[in-house]
């Protein structure tokens, strides 16, 4: 994960205080758990031709998740937003208030 969204996501998440090893492991974490949901968002807007190409990057044994990004930017011009919304859906989801 890029430097700029794990220093985005140690100050969103409220991460600062852990350890530094500690930082490292939760942002690879919750990047894994964001990047599987942005896949999976991005099957239900992709049409069946894109899901097919799609696919075929998926199965090269030297994709990685910035490649994959970057085929969905050129395919999915919200992209930006969708990746925004689920950064938001996920930490609401995970970070409930302790009552």
């Amino acid at each position: 994960m890029n430097s700029t969204l794990s220093a985005d996501i140690i100050k969103e998440w409220g991460l600062g205080a852990l350890p530094s090893e500690k930082q490292v492991d939760m942002v690879d974490r919750i990047g894994r758990i964001l990047y599987q949901a942005i896949l999976v968002k991005a099957l239900d807007i992709l049409s069946d031709k894109e899901q097919t190409e799609f696919d075929l990057i998926l199965d090269e044994d030297n994709t990685t998740p910035d490649d994959v990004l970057k085929f969905l930017a050129t395919k999915i011009p919200t992209l930006e937003q969708l990746i925004t919304e689920e950064r938001k859906s996920l930490k609401e989801d995970l970070l409930l208030p302790v009552s």
